[in-house]
């Protein structure tokens, strides 16, 4: 979006100043979480570069159908979560107000699956522990990985469901427009944890399979 917030909040008294102080802390932030994620990465490899069979064969306990429905959803709403905002320039209100509520309902269902997994992966002693259903206990290193990872990356989407929230409720009390700055933050964040789950999914359930 280009245009500036149509809300001043202190110390700013440029709508424009404040926007770009907005969009630059945000960008900030997605880049500590880069950081974060790609540490977990570097080291998913590393020990995968030692352990190849291990961390293979945990990879073919992965359920990749469980995995592809959550992209699937996330790729969706990410396309959702856009289509908010460039209605939201046109002055589309009600169908920027839709398109949020969709995104949340698909990060929903994204966390409905995921858990749904997760029960699966408990049944099957899929996690490290003492009973352990893996013959390389190397595959222990790697659930601890997964376990790591997805359950990470499921607090960041937790998260951005609860700004969905927000931006939903501001959007049924039509002050969004001039709060538009928090649709673009929002946005980025949406799309982050869209990438972050695209790289934990090729590495957790496609490599190794």
């Amino acid at each position: 979006m280009s245009q500036a917030s149509g809300v001043l909040h202190e110390p700013f008294t440029s709508g424009v100043r404040q926007r770009e102080a907005t969009i630059f802390a945000i960008w900030i932030f997605l880049a500590s979480e880069l950081l974060l994620f790609g540490g977990m990465f570097f080291a998913f490899y590393t020990y995968r570069h030692a352990h190849t069979s291990g961390f293979d064969g945990g990879a073919r306990h992965t359920n990749l159908l469980f995995g592809a429905i959550n992209t699937a959803l996330l790729l969706t709403s990410s396309f959702a979560m856009s289509v908010a905002g460039r209605a939201l320039e046109v002055k589309r209100a009600a169908l920027a107000e839709v398109c949020i509520w969709v995104t949340l309902a698909l990060g929903v269902g994204f966390l409905g699956v995921k858990g749904l997994e997760y029960v699966q992966d408990l049944h099957e002693h899929l996690w490290p522990n003492t009973r352990f259903d893996g013959a390389d206990p190397a595959s222990r290193i790697f659930f601890g990985f997964y376990w790591t990872m997805t359950f990470i990356h499921s607090c960041h989407l937790l998260i951005g469901l609860g700004f969905l929230i927000r931006l939903g409720i501001m959007a049924r009390a039509r002050v969004l427009e001039a709060n538009s700055d928090s649709v673009e933050t929002t946005s980025l964040y949406w799309h982050l944890v869209d990438v972050i789950w695209i790289m934990v999914f090729t590495t957790l359930y496609l490599v190794g399979k």
